[in-house]
């Protein structure tokens, strides 16, 4: 699921640059990702050249988690603005000087997983919103292409036991 405006939408067209989706854990953007709150969350972002022209620049996705983020805007700079405030953790990642041709898809990996058992007011049986916003460098100008808000991206569940067969032995009795 990819949310954009339509005036976005053919701003991204122009620049050969498209829309993003997300994967939590490997579950896709929609899906609620159990993880345990012993872990971290690793998250990675899928853009997409929905353009017909090939770009290079340098791409980048600002992750914002927070139990409750406010709902998209429709403008990326204004939605990082506000999720930047409600946050209560952030992952980052960028990968530099890629070429995109259209129909080309590229995959950005957060490169600071969030420890839950670090953040401060989270706990088991909660629900965590994921805010992702794609930033690009494309001819040494600076766009916020596109923005996305998950809610219940993340739920916090109990650790699962850590217990399991170390040894073997067999003997002739």
């Amino acid at each position: 699921m990819v949310v954009r405006s339509v005036v976005r939408r053919r701003r991204l067209k122009e620049l050969g640059a498209g829309g993003a989706t997300l994967r939590v854990a490997g579950a896709p953007v929609g899906a609620t990702v159990q993880i345990p709150s012993d872990k971290k969350i690793k998250v990675s972002v899928t853009i997409e050249n929905t353009g017909t022209g090939s770009v290079t620049g340098d791409f980048a996705i600002w992750v914002f988690y927070a139990e409750t983020l406010s709902g998209s805007t429709g403008d990326p700079l204004s939605d990082y603005s506000n999720w930047l405030i409600e946050a209560d953790a952030i992952d980052t990642g960028t990968v530099t000087g890629v070429t995109l041709n259209a129909g080309d898809t590229l995959i950005i990996d957060g490169a600071n997983p969030v420890d839950i058992s670090g953040v401060a007011g989270w706990s088991i049986g909660m629900k965590i919103d994921a805010g992702v916003i794609l930033f690009a460098s494309i001819g040494g100008t600076q766009y916020a292409l596109d923005s996305l808000k998950i809610t219940d991206a993340v739920e916090i569940v109990s650790p699962l036991p850590s217990i399991e067969i170390v040894d073997v032995a067999f003997s002739a009795v």
